[in-house]
């Protein structure tokens, strides 16, 4: 996490870091999902993270679904073949039915992000402001003149609750918020809690 913050801490030397590519992983180094040992709860706040952030988002095949995979002895691993589209195929991954509960709960996941990203401008081309990881917080904002979105991370094992009064030059007027994730809109109540390795992206309003 901090990692990622001292990082992003650094676009300031880039004239357009917003049309960087990002991505968690490629065919020349091993899968994400293998890279955080195949949790899937890490896997997931990774997924959120890159859909979330500033930059263009890259997506390596198969990781919609959490494929798993390393570099080690050879590249072989990352580069299998997705399961489905030929006959002698026994399942298809490319329709749910194909795919395992688990599987299709990361698809879920992606694509919610990816549609709300693609028609959400303040995702797609806002600024960015963050802050300093605490607690095992990670709090940064996505936004425009029309929107502000919210996105908490986090990395504890534990729930953590939010102080509001961290982040007020981004809370300022708003009082409500949609949670992208779970679509469901509540008041932006003083005692918020993140549960444990939780990412929560709000709409504010």
């Amino acid at each position: 996490m901090s990692q990622l913050y001292n990082t992003l801490a650094q676009d300031f030397v880039y004239k357009h870091p917003e049309k960087q590519v990002i991505f968690l992983d490629n065919h020349d180094v091993s899968r994400f999902m293998s890279v955080v040992d195949k949790d899937t709860a890490r896997f997931k706040m990774g997924l959120t993270w890159l859909l979330t952030t500033r930059g263009i988002p890259q997506l390596y095949y198969g990781t919609e679904i959490g494929m798993a995979g390393v570099t080690h002895p050879h590249d072989g691993d990352v580069r299998r073949d997705f399961i489905g589209g030929w006959k002698e195929d026994a399942v298809n991954k490319f329709t749910s039915e194909g795919r395992t509960k688990g599987e299709n709960d990361i698809f879920k996941l992606v694509r919610t992000l990816a549609n709300y990203r693609k028609n959400t401008p303040a995702l797609s081309n806002g600024k960015m402001k963050h802050f300093v990881p605490k607690d095992g917080l990670y709090v940064y904002a996505r936004y425009d003149k029309e929107k502000t979105i919210l996105c908490i991370m986090n990395t504890s094992k534990e729930a953590n609750k939010i102080d509001w009064n961290d982040y007020k030059e981004l809370i300022g007027k708003y009082t409500k918020y949609k949670n992208i994730l779970t679509d469901t809109e509540t008041v932006l109540k003083a005692d918020y809690e993140v549960g444990a390795l939780t990412f929560d992206v709000l709409e504010l309003w």
